[in-house]
């Protein structure tokens, strides 16, 4: 009797067993077969591109130039001087540091603002950009152009020495496109 008992629990269970892979197997099918559905495309209204298209407002993405990598580079000298300078101030154990401190910041912003002044002056001039550096007794410029004229030279020469003092000797001028 207990093996009699053994074999119909062994049939149920392999029947049970059936059963459910038989089960797993028909939901595995139906689901590939609702895949299937929606992986249809209707082309009945298709048509092929064979040009590339390309969007009217993209926008194109180029390398920088010498002028704006030279402006982010001189701006993040001023940047590092500049705090360097601050701490300078906030750890000065004497006014006389202080004072000297003070002036260089000071120095640093005419300095700065005097460039940008010249820059926009040699560029209302009709360059498309310019770079001035401003030193202790000089000046020097780079305008993007390919060649400057002796008049070109002339007109920026007169412009930097305007807004700067410095004589037109002390002033270089280069072109680079």
């Amino acid at each position: 009797m207990i093996l009699s008992l053994k074999k119909a629990n062994r049939k149920t269970a392999l029947w049970v067993v059936g059963i459910v892979v038989f089960t797993l197997a028909a939901i595995v099918s139906l689901q590939n077969l609702s895949a299937d559905k929606q992986a249809k495309v209707d082309r009945s209204n298709a048509m092929q591109v064979t040009k590339q298209v390309v969007a009217d407002n993209a926008l194109q993405v180029s390398a920088p130039d010498f002028f704006t990598e030279y402006r982010l580079e001189r701006d993040k000298v001023r940047s590092e001087r500049s705090d360097l300078i601050r701490d300078i101030l906030k750890n000065a154990k004497t006014d006389d540091m202080r004072q000297k401190a003070q002036e260089s910041v000071l120095k640093m912003a005419l300095d700065k603002q005097r460039e940008s002044e010249m820059e926009n002056l040699i560029k209302a001039r009709g360059f498309s950009d310019a770079l001035v550096f401003v030193r202790e007794n000089s000046v020097s410029a780079v305008v993007k152009t390919s060649t400057l004229s002796r008049e070109e030279v002339i007109q920026v020469a007169d412009a930097i020495s305007r807004v700067t003092g410095v004589k037109a000797e002390d002033i270089t001028i280069s072109a680079k496109p």
